[in-house]
């Protein structure tokens, strides 16, 4: 019979060698993985940067370059004309011109004298209620030469209930006032103090009968109503600010004005008026 060839005989003892082997190397390995995960568990425990560590900081600063935040500033200048008439409609009691200006935050007032003469030779309040809004806007263009862009009239009863909208306006009375005529009185003290719609209306009236220097005042006292709307507090509430005007005040802001201007609202109320001028000339606006 053929011897058969290239057979390998292993002993008993050899075999269990082999398999000790390689025992030993996979616990070895097993330790060592161990080790590693747990090193490395460790240091990013620690704030250890292990990415650049392992040489990943270029990948890492390419991800941060694509996440940076784009910051825009809203630019704009507008002009508004506002006023407050009879509840016929047949007088108007105050008026002033207010432009914003941004991103600086700043406010130009300027009030207008309703019963002051026209280029027509008609005041400003007769105009309004022989021709309405739209001839009026152009007759105080003509004479200020200054461009409105957007009006708001209101009469007494929406201009209080506005201003109580707000919980009243903060306003610094600079010296106490006693005063009283065969349609009202008011009695204010001097100092920082809140007042509400029907007092801040006496107050504007009040600003009125002292001429030429209660235009400056009034200016001043519309400030501090802007103050008190553009306000953080009122952020969230600018929808129904804008509701609240165009239906219950004469007004030809539209939806599509408050859209695309809302940015800029946005940033007055963040921030605030930071600064007011105080306008007496018109050619100074």
């Amino acid at each position: 019979m053929a011897r058969k060839k290239n057979l390998v005989f292993e002993t008993r003892k050899r075999s269990n060698k082999g398999n000790t082997r390689k025992f030993w190397a996979f616990l070895i390995t097993g330790v060592i993985v161990i080790l590693v995960a747990s090193t490395v568990m460790i240091l990013k425990s620690n704030d250890f940067d292990v990415n650049s560590a392992f040489g990943f900081e270029k990948a890492t600063e390419t991800t941060q370059e694509t996440t940076e935040v784009q910051v825009n500033t809203f630019e704009a200048e507008r002009t508004f004309l506002i006023w407050c008439a009879d509840s016929r409609r047949e007088n108007i009691h105050f008026m002033s011109i207010i432009r914003f200006s941004l991103p600086d935050c700043n406010v130009s007032v300027f009030s207008i004298d309703p019963e002051s003469a026209l280029p027509s030779s008609e005041s400003p309040a007769s105009v309004y209620l022989k021709s309405g809004e739209s001839a009026l806007i152009d007759a105080v263009e003509d004479k200020y030469g200054i461009k409105i862009d957007r009006y708001i009239g209101a009469t007494e009863t929406d201009f209080k209930s506005f201003i109580n909208y707000f919980g009243g306006i903060e306003v610094n009375i600079p010296e106490q006032i006693n005063y009283k005529n065969s349609e009202m009185s008011l009695v204010l003290i001097k100092g920082d103090q809140n007042i509400k719609g029907d007092t801040f209306f006496k107050y504007m009236l009040y600003l009125d009968s002292l001429g030429n220097a209660g235009k400056e005042r009034q200016s001043v006292a519309i400030y501090h109503m802007l103050k008190s709307i553009f306000s953080p507090d009122n952020l969230n509430k600018r929808n129904r600010i804008f509701k609240q005007i165009t239906n219950d005040m004469s007004t030809d802001i539209s939806i599509v004005d408050f859209s695309s201007e809302e940015d800029g609202i946005v940033m007055l109320m963040e921030n605030g008026i930071a600064h007011v001028d105080i306008v007496d000339n018109p050619e100074n606006f």
